[in-house]
């Protein structure tokens, strides 16, 4: 799950055309943008910004993001997101956007429902209170048109119980031809070089990787 974020300089653009510059803090948690400079302190939603950049210490990276309007998985309705730019490319646009975490409390007895040796369900017993945590990563492929569309799902999810956490992740590939159709005529050898470096499509460092060298690539040619 992703740490609460550390402030690092850089700069906004607002949707009238106005330039921030000084210390920005995203959190994904909730999608707010945190501005400071001097004595001016703001919070910032998708809606008022065109996009932002600001260097962060903990990778030691640039990190660009712009706000689009997508469709709001859950309500059905247009609105902006902010999405990272993961790498640009001519042609395509490999993107990022981070959901607010989701916290699901529930109660588990301390026995199993069901006695394995009469069938019958347990009377009674000790319940115990489980927090699950879990916060889903989209990773998106933009057309020269920007048309977006989603490419891979990861969804890590923390679960905090009475006698022992855990935690896991899930990748999930939702649609295996974007990539081949936007990396073509290169696509057989990045598979190759996937295959050749066991690396995975659907895993968000290795398909980096990947992207990296297919780069390499078009450069080369």
């Amino acid at each position: 799950m992703s740490r609460y974020p550390e402030w690092g300089e850089g700069s906004i653009m607002l949707n009238n055309g106005t330039e921030l510059k000084g210390a920005l803090r995203f959190e994904s948690k909730t999608g707010l943008l945190s501005y400071q400079n001097g004595d001016i302190n703001k919070t910032l939603t998708s809606k008022s910004v065109v996009g932002f950049e600001f260097f962060d210490e903990s990778i030691n990276k640039q990190r660009v993001f712009y706000s689009f309007p997508y469709k709001d998985p859950k309500t059905d309705i247009i609105r902006n997101f902010f999405f990272e730019a993961l790498k640009e490319f001519k042609g395509f646009a490999v993107l990022s956007k981070v959901d607010p975490v989701d916290i699901d409390q529930k109660f588990q007895n301390t026995y199993p429902a069901v006695n394995p040796v009469t069938g019958n369900p347990y009377v009674g017993g000790a319940a115990y209170p489980v927090t699950e945590v879990s916060q889903t990563e989209t990773i998106y492929i933009m057309d020269a048109g920007g048309e977006i569309k989603p490419y891979i799902k990861i969804t890590e999810k923390e679960i905090d119980r009475m006698v022992f956490d855990s935690s896991k992740t899930k990748n999930r590939m939702l649609n295996e031809y974007l990539l081949k159709k936007y990396t073509q005529p290169y696509y057989e050898k990045l598979a190759a070089y996937a295959r050749e470096n066991k690396l995975s499509f659907k895993r968000k460092t290795d398909l980096l990787t990947l992207l990296d060298y297919y780069k390499e690539l078009v450069l080369g040619n």
